[in-house]
C-alpha cells in the first residue's frame, strides 16, 4: 500500500493558495496621520544684551537731610506736607520764640547793657586817677563778652519769631514734630532730600545681582504714569537685606522721578550668548523647560533646553539644538515628538 501523505501535503498547499486569492483585500486606514500647523523660526547662536529685571520704588536715598532747630523755639505750623518739591529759600515752617529763650535772649541784652554802663563809668574815672588803665582792659572785655553772647543768641533765631526756609531745593520726605509744643535746640523739624539724591531701590536674587556692576546702565519704567527714564547702578549691598532676604540694589534716575513711585527696572548687565526665540516657543513639564525642532521633511523632535534669560517677548535658550533645522514658534502646544508639522502659509 502506498503512503497517501505526499498527496495530502499537495491538497493543503493548493486549497491555501486558493484561499489566499479568493480572500478580500485588507483594510486601509482612511484616517490622517496626526498633524499639527505651525509657524518656525531658524535657530541662531547670539551675542545678546543680558537684561536683569526687578522691580521697586523710589528713595530718598543716603544724602537726606535733616532741618532742625538753632535754638528752643515753639513750632507753630508747617508751610509744607510729605512729597512737596520746594525751592531753595522756600517757607518749610513757622516758628514763635519760646519763653525760656526770650528769658535767655533778655539776660543777654541786659548784660551788655550793664557792661556799656560799667565801662562808661570806668571811663569817666580814668582821668581823675581813680581807676586804671588795667580796670578799663577789664570792663571792656566784660561788654565785649556779653555782646558776643548777645550775637550768637541772636544768629540762632532765640527768642525770635522765625520762618525756616529750605537750605536746598529737593523733597520733604517727612514732617518729624508735632505744632504747638515747646521744642528744644538741635530738634529735627523735618527731612528734606535733593532732588539730586532721590534713587531707586530695587532688591534682586543673588544669582541676579552676581551679573550686576557699579556703573551698569538701566531702564526706569514708572509703573503709575507709564514712562521710561535713563538711570544707572550706584551701589550693589554685600549681604542679603534681612527683610525681603533679596541683595539691594540702588540706582541714580538721570531725570526727574517722584518720590515713592513705583518702578520696574531692566539693568543692562554685560552680555550673554545663546539661542534666542518667542517666548511661545518655550513649553515646560516635570522634566523642565523644552522646545521642538523640526527636522527637514518637518517632523518634530523634542530638545529639553535652559533658559537662561526671559524678556517680555523673548527667550534666550542654552541646549542642543541643532542650528540645520528650524524651531516650532507658534502652535507648538500641538506638537508631540516626531509628529509631522504644517508650515503655517504652506500651499496657499
Amino acid at each position: 500500500m502506498k503512503p497517501i501523505f505526499p498527496i495530502g501535503g499537495v491538497i493543503v498547499i493548493a486549497g491555501l493558495g486558493v484561499w489566499l486569492w479568493l480572500r478580500p483585500p485588507p483594510a486601509f486606514s482612511t484616517q490622517p496621520a496626526p498633524s499639527a500647523t505651525v509657524s518656525v523660526v531658524s535657530a541662531t547662536r547670539q551675542t545678546v544684551p543680558r537684561q536683569v529685571e526687578g522691580a521697586g520704588s523710589i528713595v530718598a536715598g543716603a544724602a537726606t537731610r535733616a532741618v532742625s532747630l538753632n535754638a528752643a523755639a515753639i513750632l507753630t505750623g508747617y508751610d509744607v506736607t510729605p512729597g512737596t518739591a520746594v525751592q531753595a529759600g522756600q517757607a518749610l515752617a513757622t516758628l514763635a520764640p519760646a519763653p525760656m529763650a526770650v528769658a535767655a535772649l533778655q539776660k543777654a541784652e541786659s548784660a551788655v547793657a550793664a557792661g556799656q554802663a560799667a565801662r562808661h563809668h570806668v571811663a569817666t574815672l580814668l582821668p581823675a586817677h581813680l581807676a586804671t588803665a588795667a580796670d578799663l582792659a577789664a570792663a571792656t572785655q566784660t561788654l565785649r563778652d556779653a555782646q558776643a553772647a548777645l550775637a550768637a543768641l541772636r544768629a540762632t533765631g532765640a527768642g525770635q519769631a522765625e520762618t525756616v526756609r529750605a537750605p536746598v531745593a529737593g523733597l520733604v520726605t517727612s514732617l518729624s514734630a508735632a505744632p504747638g509744643g515747646s521744642l528744644p535746640a538741635g530738634t529735627v523739624l523735618l527731612k528734606l532730600a535733593p532732588a539730586s539724591a532721590l534713587r531707586a531701590q530695587i532688591g534682586l536674587t543673588q544669582s541676579q545681582a552676581a551679573y550686576v556692576n557699579i556703573g551698569n546702565t538701566a531702564t526706569l519704567t514708572l509703573l503709575n504714569g507709564g514712562g521710561t527714564v535713563a538711570a544707572r547702578v550706584v551701589s550693589v549691598a554685600g549681604a542679603l537685606n534681612p527683610q525681603t532676604g533679596l541683595i539691594d540694589v540702588m540706582l541714580q534716575p538721570l531725570a526727574p522721578v517722584t518720590l515713592g513711585a513705583p518702578v520696574a527696572v531692566d539693568i543692562h548687565a554685560g552680555t550673554l550668548t545663546g539661542f534666542p526665540v518667542p517666548n511661545s516657543a518655550v513649553l515646560s513639564d516635570d522634566s523642565g523647560p523644552y522646545i521642538y525642532q523640526l527636522d527637514q521633511k518637518n517632523i518634530a523632535h523634542r530638545v529639553d533646553v535652559k533658559v537662561l534669560q526671559q524678556g517680555d517677548k523673548t527667550s534666550v535658550l542654552a541646549g542642543k539644538l541643532n542650528p540645520a533645522w528650524t524651531v516650532a514658534a507658534q502652535g507648538t502646544y500641538q506638537l508631540t515628538d516626531g509628529m509631522r508639522a504644517t508650515l503655517q502659509g504652506a500651499g496657499s
